[in-house]
């Protein structure tokens, strides 16, 4: 497993790549490679915790480990389904919307903090870990067919009118704001937030809690 530090120089490097058409495809190399090491991270974690480790929260700025993978993949399955490609989300079409067992459909960015813990007792784990894995090999598919002009792309205005229609994101002050965030994106702003960034902050705050409860 790579250190934080070199997961930050490889994130880096591809930020810097993916500007130029001379060194695209050198830069979506390198978001693969830090996307597998999202995917050992992950792996590990799913692996070495026990289901009651995935609901604690004994960090007063960070959530549960739960709750992260769950929003990371929501989040995920949403920009890159339904913002790049303009089809259901793997959620819904994968019945993930049933078996998971998850009390919303939505990020999940509109849950107070005192409703984390009993959100994240609610979901199925080893469904979690199937909708991880359907996700991560889902957008690295995309990422890997996507070239330089196509990731000049501005995300449609009827592609973001779907998002609204779907209910994914919730109404809720702190949670809509994310339509506008994603939507005012090329598909290369997606891959550098949430493909990159946004899962390798939130890995982050999971691999803090392991080391506060371990």
């Amino acid at each position: 497993m790579t250190t934080k530090q070199e997961r930050s120089d490889i994130f880096k490097s591809f930020q810097t790549q993916i500007k130029k058409s001379t060194s695209f495809d050198e830069g979506k190399a390198a978001l693969l490679k830090l996307r597998q090491e999202f995917t050992i991270i992950y792996d590990d974690i799913f692996d070495t915790i026990t289901p009651d480790d995935f609901c604690q929260m004994p960090i007063k700025t960070d959530k549960t480990i739960a709750y992260y993978f769950y929003h990371l993949n929501r989040i995920e399955d949403i920009t890159s389904n339904m913002l790049i490609l303009g089809k259901e989300q793997l959620f819904f079409t994968e019945g993930f919307n049933k078996n998971l067992n998850a009390p919303i459909i939505t990020t999940g960015n509109e849950l107070p903090r005192d409703e984390l813990i009993g959100f994240s007792k609610a979901l199925d784990i080893n469904k979690l870990r199937e909708y991880v894995e359907t996700v991560m090999t889902n957008t690295n598919e995309i990422i890997k067919n996507i070239n330089f002009e196509i990731s000049k792309t501005k995300v449609s205005a009827e592609r973001k009118a779907e998002v609204i229609k779907s209910n994914s994101v919730s109404t809720d002050e702190n949670a809509f704001w994310l339509i506008d965030y994603w939507c005012e994106k090329t598909y290369a702003g997606l891959m550098l937030m949430p493909f990159s960034r946004h899962q390798m902050m939130h890995i982050d705050a999971c691999l803090r809690i392991i080391d506060k409860i371990k």
